[in-house]
């Protein structure tokens, strides 16, 4: 069986992955600086080894007889500043990449649809510009990473790179978006204005096993769903836990000139929602194209409403029995 190590196994997208990748005859190595709670349990088979990507010895250990490598090791940051997030995201594609190309073998780079310039307008394809000057930190975090792995494959690195959307649905760790469409079930009623591209957690999953086998070298991949408001989203959450809908979206444009108050006041709740890069992704709100992931790779993602159903199911909230929901 070929033998793949997978890097931030787990965290939200991890944890979705290992399952797939077992279920497609992989034997997974799992690569994190901590191992999963007993409530998250690797799959049958998996092997953990606990460490650092920005290790380069313990990382070239990680990858010795490994037929590939899928990396996910990130951290999520709206903050404006964030060293600790800059570095991971930069200098551990970095590593990652340079360590894959030594040892010749495949790399499926797990990127982000905020490493392209999502704010020029038009449809975001895969040849969009990457996120520079001007776009928030952990945008332009990802363009480097992006970058780094483009350096590897020009000298001859076996490369991959997905890009993913808004990621929500189950298994979830502790997802932003997912915790307001729980709050919206429970009864919140406000939000803001604004929206974005909202992909299953379990279809980007999917799709970076394919991607694993048969992406081609050198390809990039937007791995989008549903263009949606927030206000919409969370409102799928209240109906289908029988509530009625949220019923104020406050205009981003009247919250955005709050952001850095907000951006205080959060550091101090520890939370980073209400920053300028949380409200300046909800008023890109961009249309993203996952036309190339859908001819290559047979990307389908699954309906908005299948995604938040199962979302609540997880989080053993009640879904209204009328609501009508197809499975798949």
């Amino acid at each position: 069986m070929k033998r793949v190590l997978v890097t931030g196994a787990g965290g939200y997208l991890g944890l979705n992955l290992l399952p797939r990748l077992v279920a497609a005859d992989w034997t997974v190595r799992a690569l994190g600086p901590h191992r999963p709670t007993a409530e998250h349990a690797l799959p049958g088979g998996a092997e953990w080894v606990t460490g650092s990507v920005l290790d380069e010895e313990f990382l070239s250990g990680a990858m010795a007889d490994c037929d590939a490598v899928v990396h996910l090791a990130a951290r999520i940051t709206l903050r404006r500043r964030d060293p600790g997030a800059w570095r991971l995201n930069t200098r551990g594609p970095a590593l990652v990449a340079a360590a894959a190309r030594r040892r010749g073998i495949r790399m499926v780079h797990c990127s982000s649809v905020h490493a392209l310039d999502c704010s020029a307008g038009g449809v975001v394809t895969e040849e969009t510009a990457l996120s520079g000057t001007g776009r928030p930190l952990y945008d332009r975090s990802k363009a480097v990473g992006q970058r780094a792995v483009l350096a590897e494959a020009a000298k001859g690195l076996d490369a991959v790179i997905c890009l993913p959307t808004g990621i929500i649905g189950p298994v979830d760790r502790g997802s932003r978006v997912n915790g307001l469409i729980r709050a919206a079930a429970r009864g919140r009623k406000v939000t803001v204005s604004g929206g974005f591209d909202w992909v299953d957690v379990r279809d980007v999953a999917a799709a970076i096993t394919v991607a694993l086998d048969w992406g081609r070298a050198g390809r990039s991949y937007l791995l989008g769903g549903t263009r949606a408001q927030l206000s919409t989203l969370m409102s799928l959450g209240a109906i289908l836990a029988g509530r009625r809908p949220v019923s104020l979206a406050v205009p981003v444009e009247w919250v955005r000139p709050l952001a850095p108050l907000g951006e205080v006041v959060g550091s101090r709740l520890g939370t980073d929602v209400f920053t300028p890069a949380a409200l300046g992704a909800l008023a890109d709100s961009p249309t993203v194209s996952n036309r190339r992931a859908r001819e290559e790779l047979g990307f389908l993602p699954r309906p908005l409403a299948m995604t938040v159903r199962d979302l609540l199911v997880s989080a053993d909230l009640d879904v209204f029995a009328g609501a009508g929901v197809a499975g798949r």
